[in-house]
């Protein structure tokens, strides 16, 4: 792993951006402000900077990254990218580098060949790419990448990014407007998220042999082996060191693109790991994580090994899911699912119960729409066996925080101070060890775990 140095050199984004834009009079301050999208002069800045930046790094493609529907568990990489040259010729025929801010802002493609339910026909098959600004551009290797949209000509979304950046606005609107209503103005809410990543890592030759699991991403018959993970001696073990030295190249090319994988471990089942990152921002994550599933496909062929993303690719042991840590928070990073943080902010103690009773409700009356969310082939084969939560959505908030709301529900108005217990370790160097009161439920799809909720049904192989 390089010094912290280098990370974030491969993301437009911070200093490296501000590098770049000083020439033209900005800095990446500018970026911070999507409205720089709508104003001609400052996105040609923009995009004459970021041409800056890939000469100066040897990137000559420029390429927007979208997500077509219906990719999941189907093909390598969820993401669709067009790649092109930032080259035109001059008059004299020979290549002139120049980027347009136009061709940053918005792309064109076809949308017939995409799954699209129907919404695009061969005759009139044109769509459209935009860029998304409130997730940073990135770099790797010769091409340089843009997050964005993809819509249809009628303005139909053909991705699952543009559904997610509407109930995104329409969330921070009613969010911030109840928030108004209680006496805390604040300039926009958003979602926060932590992606548990897991998958296997199993031998390429191996692999080779199993058609099955090439054409499915899963095993359709053979034997059990004569052991599997019934003596638990897997979980947290000590790294499979070629499959440590793959984890290592995936985590330097992820913190030179500003992707912040902090965690690495073994998980219950043989050769299954997990990779987690920081929190982040929702639409920057989904991006992030896309490409951390690429890579680990990419990478792990370098060490003769294959990733199976499939959530359930063997019978008899554990599957693969990437656990959704969802939180909400201010714009100015008030976690509203922080009792003590948000009532200090805001003065107002009955923020947080209001709060967590609405997405209560949410879960209670739209249970359906959850499940629809985390349904894909792989992962009906997972939910509801070994460790993974059962089909039917249900939430679990602790029995403290049960109590606080039920009596805030009857009446009892009062800060919400989680009673946390101890055990005693028996051993006098540690002592008495407190534990917090809201624990890790392994069993509910959708348990609140203390300042977050963890959306632990979601598929390894899905698109969050």
């Amino acid at each position: 792993m390089a010094g912290a140095s280098e990370y974030g050199t491969k993301q437009f984004i911070g200093a490296t951006a501000t590098k770049y834009l000083a020439r033209y009079g900005e800095s990446a301050a500018l970026l911070e402000d999507p409205s720089w999208t709508k104003d001609e002069s400052k996105a040609d800045k923009v995009a004459s900077a970021i041409l800056d930046w890939g000469m100066a790094s040897g990137a000559t493609n420029f390429s927007h990254v979208f997500q077509p529907l219906g990719t999941v568990g189907v093909r390598h990489g969820l993401t669709g990218q067009l790649h092109n040259q930032l080259f035109t010729f001059g008059h004299d025929g020979k290549p002139d580098y120049k980027f347009k801010s136009t061709e940053l802002l918005r792309g064109e493609t076809d949308g017939s060949s995409y799954p699209n339910g129907g919404l695009r026909s061969t005759h009139t098959a044109g769509s459209y790419t935009l860029l998304d600004p409130t997730s940073p551009m990135w770099m790797r290797d010769d091409t340089i990448f843009a997050p964005t949209v993809f819509m249809g000509y009628a303005g139909h979304a053909l991705d699952y990014k543009l559904p997610l950046l509407r109930s995104e606005e329409a969330m921070s609107r009613e969010c911030t407007r109840l928030l108004a209503s209680m006496g805390y103005a604040v300039g926009g809410v958003q979602s926060n998220v932590g992606l548990e990543q897991e998958f296997f890592l199993i031998p390429r030759d191996a692999y080779a042999r199993r058609p099955d699991l090439q054409q499915c991403g899963r095993t359709l018959l053979g034997k059990f082996p004569g052991r599997g993970q019934e003596m638990c001696d897997h979980y947290m073990a000590p790294l499979n060191p070629n499959a440590l030295n793959c984890l290592r190249e995936i985590q330097h090319e992820c913190f030179k693109m500003g992707i912040p994988l902090k965690t690495r471990h073994r998980e219950v089942a043989p050769n299954q790991y997990e990779m987690a990152p920081y929190f982040g921002h929702v639409t920057s994550q989904i991006d992030q994580n896309l490409m951390v599933m690429q890579l680990c496909e990419e990478v792990a062929s370098k060490y003769n090994l294959v990733c199976l993303n499939h959530e359930k690719p063997f019978a008899g042991i554990n599957g693969s899911g990437k656990h959704n840590n969802w939180s909400l928070g201010t714009k100015d990073g008030v976690n509203l699912l922080n009792a003590a943080q948000i009532t200090k902010k805001s003065g107002n103690s009955e923020i947080f119960p209001v709060i967590m009773a609405a997405i209560i409700a949410a879960i209670d009356n739209h249970g359906d729409l959850l499940r629809a969310s985390i349904a894909c082939p792989g992962n009906d084969f997972r939910l509801g066996a070994m460790e993974a939560p059962p089909a039917i959505i249900s939430t679990y908030l602790g029995d403290s925080c049960t109590a606080f709301l039920d009596d805030f529900r009857n009446g009892k108005i009062a800060e919400y101070k989680p009673v946390a217990t101890s055990v005693d370790t028996g051993c006098k160097l540690f002592g008495a060890f407190e534990l917090p009161s809201e624990d890790r439920n392994r069993t509910s799809p959708f348990p609140f775990g203390g300042h977050r909720f963890e959306f632990r049904a979601v598929g390894s192989s899905q698109n969050v």
